[in-house]
């Protein structure tokens, strides 16, 4: 994998704080993909997931509010055989960005780094 790190990405993780934006959440939701035939998830709207926590009493603070939001659609198309209610989804969110020993701003790496490994391109200004 290479490490490379663009005038333009340096940018956007300074505008948006190393958290994923609306826009870069859609970009990354929206090619997510199932099961073994890889097919396109079933998004789950950033506002069903905004009810979701609020009726579950979990509060994610607003700037990684689209961080959230990618992690959850991605908890079912990652791990949908172990994270399989809302609740367990929720938790898992929360657990990830609330982690005493690391920073919400790792599941913007983590997906990063992901991309890297795929060969995906990352078009960050695009997102900036």
């Amino acid at each position: 994998m290479r490490n490379f790190v663009s005038d333009e990405r340096l940018v956007y993780e300074d505008y948006h704080h190393g958290s994923f934006s609306k826009k870069l959440a859609e970009w990354a939701i929206n090619n997510m993909r199932v099961g073994d035939e890889l097919k396109p998830l079933s998004v789950h709207s950033l506002e069903s997931m905004k009810n979701l926590f609020k009726a579950n009493n979990v509060l994610i603070p607003e700037k990684h509010i689209y961080s959230a939001w990618y992690l959850y659609n991605m908890s079912y198309a990652d791990y949908p055989k172990t994270l399989t209610t809302d609740v367990q989804r929720i938790q898992f969110v929360k657990e990830t960005l609330l982690d005493p020993d690391c920073k919400p701003e790792a599941v913007l790496e983590c997906f990063v780094a992901k991309m890297c490994v795929m060969g995906i391109p990352i078009h960050w200004e695009e997102y900036i």
